[in-house]
């Protein structure tokens, strides 16, 4: 008893200290335990991976190889160390043989793509969405003339990123190791062969140099363009508020001149169309083969081609007298959004257009971006579905910018046209 009394004594008297160790030793026990787990866990992936590599393969069945696009610089330049941690080893014995190529910039990835030669059964990216958006433009743009031909390479997508808006639609519902498991679920979808078909999107310029003429940018997220959009893609200037600098980026956003900015544009937009004589799309309706043994570059070989549907409908006999009729719609608002739906079952392609309020009090405008921070979600006035449409801004403010799956774009007249089921990824099962 003299001994405890002592110690209690000697703790009250360095309470600084005591507090210090008891905080150091609290981290160290919490450190440990996910140590453990995510070593249990990669342990028991493992387990389950190896059945794959372990199997028989028929003499006319080549194992699998992929190209691996992987951005370094992505998750504060920790991708590559997370990537040959906990994805590159369950790849390796699963019997997937992979290339893994460093990008430097998104002009880089595209080019790797457009002029990748080598045969390959899947091209993984490794990173957020600005990567994933590059990896898509080049491959549409390889194959401009033949987009089905596309749709034919999967494309796996790891969160390796900052913004992991595809990823984050199909890998969710964990409380512990979240971003591990994340990986590992984004691994083993490529390992199992899941597929599953999402929305994309084309943006042209509408006024190009024809001497120098800028190719198409494609994503499978969507546009942003006004006030909060703007702030979001500045939070990491306010680095030094820590984990505090995605609020603190609202406040001082707030007191800036460009609270009051209008996104002022006119807009022209066309419905969706569930298929008719107009706009329906054979390319988009040959069967698929979606055995193993298919390879992307089947796509240049001579097929059998199917008209077919998947409700039976011979759409070349479906009139719609509105389909391809642009309508015209001015519009003045803080923000902008126009977004794929990849994440709900729709029963016709569509975009989603979003607006926001026209005018905003600073007291809101911190108010809605944290929340949007939160819970992905900003203060809408007015919502409207589309399938194509063009957007003249009034001003071309050097100071504004479109964000196109967080990437940053100069403010010009654009063309945006939907390509439903254009894209081929590796998913879940359960959303497959």
């Amino acid at each position: 008893m003299a001994k405890v009394l002592t110690l209690l004594k000697t703790i009250r008297n360095n309470w600084k200290k005591s507090v210090i160790g008891a905080a150091a030793f609290s981290y160290g026990i919490s450190y440990g335990k996910q140590a453990y787990d995510t070593e249990q866990l990669m342990r028991q992936c493992c387990e389950e991976v190896i059945q794959y590599g372990d199997a028989s393969c028929s003499t006319n069945i080549r194992p699998r190889h992929m190209t691996v696009i992987l951005n370094p610089a992505a998750k504060k330049r920790k991708a590559k160390k997370l990537f040959q941690k906990y994805c590159e080893p369950l790849l390796h014995l699963a019997g997937i043989s992979v290339i893994i190529i460093d990008t430097q910039s998104g002009s880089h990835a595209r080019n790797t793509i457009t002029n990748l030669e080598t045969p390959t059964d899947a091209i993984i990216v490794a990173g957020g969405d600005g990567t994933l958006s590059d990896v898509i433009t080049g491959l549409m743009r390889k194959y401009e003339h033949n987009l089905h031909s596309a749709k034919q390479c999967p494309i796996g997508v790891l969160p390796l990123g900052n913004t992991n808006t595809i990823a984050s639609i199909f890998y969710r519902g964990y409380e512990d190791l979240i971003d591990v498991r994340h990986m590992i679920d984004a691994t083993m979808a490529i390992i199992k062969n899941n597929l599953k078909s999402i929305d994309a999107i084309e943006i042209k310029l509408l006024i190009n140099d024809s001497e120098n003429p800028i190719k198409p940018i494609y994503a499978v997220g969507g546009i942003e363009w006004g006030a909060w959009s703007d702030t979001h893609a500045h939070v990491d200037k306010y680095w030094y508020w820590g984990s505090l600098r995605k609020y603190a980026a609202y406040v001082f956003n707030g007191y800036k001149s460009n609270l009051t900015w209008k996104c002022n544009a006119l807009m022209k937009y066309t419905n969706p169309c569930k298929g008719c004589s107009c706009c329906y799309s054979k390319d988009l309706s040959y069967n698929q083969f979606t055995n193993s043994n298919r390879r992307w570059w089947h796509a240049f070989l001579p097929k059998q081609q199917m008209f077919v549907s998947d409700n039976h409908v011979d759409y070349s006999k479906v009139v719609n007298e509105d389909c391809g009729v642009f309508h015209e719609m001015p519009i003045s608002t803080t923000e902008l959004c126009i977004k794929t739906e990849n994440v709900s079952v729709q029963s016709m392609p569509l975009l989603k257009i979003t607006l926001g309020p026209e005018n905003i009090s600073y007291a809101k405008f911190v108010e809605k971006g944290w929340k949007q921070e939160r819970d992905n979600e900003l203060p809408t006035n007015l919502i409207l579905d589309a399938k194509d449409i063009e957007l003249y801004p009034e001003i071309m403010n050097e100071n504004q910018m479109f964000y196109i799956d967080h990437e940053e774009y100069e403010l010009k007249p654009i063309q945006i046209r939907l390509l439903p089921q254009s894209v081929t990824i590796f998913c879940p099962e359960l959303n497959s």
